[in-house]
């Protein structure tokens, strides 16, 4: 990836690399903690939570794959463009394609996703993260957000998510 490829982020200073990725760690592991412990007690937060575990893990992949930084504002917007231009990389792709492949028991249509399936899953579950956060008219809590749904969302979503992201980082 290119600079001029996008206005979107830019180059993390030499300065900052190590708090930013450290920072990016540490937030990632107490999102995915959080979620975790309130999958029964407060599912939304579980939900809210495990989106920003992806999100965070996400920051983390650009900075030490790219040296990219992501800031504000419109932060979870450009992190999904940088992400989508990210995974363009011949490289990086074939190693997505390897992983998904082994990924096939927990994506249920992985053949389809292909190594679009990062930004796939991060901007759908951004949007589930709004529903769960933010009040709409057709909201209704008891059917929209509970213990099976976090939980699901957690194991089936967010800890796959982040441990693909975790085999690119290798």
């Amino acid at each position: 990836m290119n600079k001029e490829a996008s206005n979107n982020w830019e180059l993390l200073p030499a300065t900052e690399k190590n708090n930013y990725i450290e920072f990016h760690e540490l937030a990632y592991k107490e999102d995915l903690r959080h979620s975790e412990k309130n999958i029964i007690d407060f599912p939304r937060w579980s939900i809210i939570s495990g989106y920003y575990a992806m999100h965070d893990i996400t920051k983390l992949f650009l900075a030490e794959k790219f040296n990219i930084k992501v800031s504000s504002p419109d932060i979870h917007s450009k992190t999904l463009d940088i992400l989508e231009q990210a995974i363009i990389d011949k490289k990086l792709k074939e190693k997505l394609l390897g992983l998904l492949r082994e990924a096939k028991t927990t994506y249920y249509n992985v053949e389809r996703l292909k190594e679009r399936a990062l930004p796939i899953l991060l901007r759908r579950e951004k949007q589930e993260r709004g529903k769960s956060q933010y009040y709409t008219q057709d909201f209704n809590i008891k059917t929209n957000i509970n213990a099976q749904k976090s939980s699901y969302f957690l194991d089936e979503i967010v800890k796959p998510y982040i441990l693909l992201i975790w085999g690119l980082l290798k």
